[in-house]
């Protein structure tokens, strides 16, 4: 199982404590940090897959930084930490940032965790469609290559049962997605 790293930014160190706390017994590597610019810093020397951020804070919003992490970084996922149910500004985190879910605080510890659970997951899951669907360029490339040096190869003919028919008039058996071969 891959281990992720999380980016968890907040100006109060009790919060970063209770995150900490709350976390301990799963997979992650945590990091932390105490404003903004600091995230910014760690962020440039740690490979992190999520950020979960404060709104209120010092020098920075959160919704400031994670502008800046949404440019700097598109590939990260975020979560937003808040004190207040703000409309306007989960519009615009939504809107503009992508945030991926937001906590209100207090939270509950295993709201917390299943949130953390399916960003990861939801992050695994668009990783690996876009490796499919590099893959599947890569193969059709390889597949448009063959047919410019040898055309017609990638055509072909089936009977009105469905059955390939091969260069000699013989049917081919036909396979279904899922089906073993015989």
């Amino acid at each position: 199982m891959k281990r992720y790293t999380i980016l968890v930014v907040d100006d109060e160190k009790s919060i970063l404590y209770s995150i900490k706390h709350v976390l301990k017994n799963e997979n992650y590597y945590l990091l932390t940090a105490q404003s903004g610019i600091e995230g910014l810093a760690l962020l440039k020397k740690n490979n992190v897959q999520l950020v979960i951020s404060d709104q209120k804070m010092p020098g920075m919003t959160g919704l400031e930084f994670l502008k800046k992490v949404k440019i700097e970084y598109p590939e990260i996922l975020t979560i937003m930490l808040t004190g207040y149910a703000e409309v306007e500004i989960a519009m615009e985190a939504i809107n503009e940032v992508g945030v991926y879910k937001f906590i209100i605080k207090p939270w509950e510890n295993n709201d917390l965790i299943i949130t953390i659970r399916r960003a990861l997951e939801s992050l695994a899951v668009t990783l690996e469609r876009d490796e499919l669907l590099k893959r599947i360029q890569v193969q059709g490339a390889i597949l448009k290559n063959l047919e410019n040096e040898h055309p017609g190869i990638s055509k072909i003919v089936r009977d009105e049962d469905g059955y390939i028919i091969s260069e000699d008039d013989e049917p081919v058996m036909e396979i279904k997605w899922g089906q073993k071969d015989p």
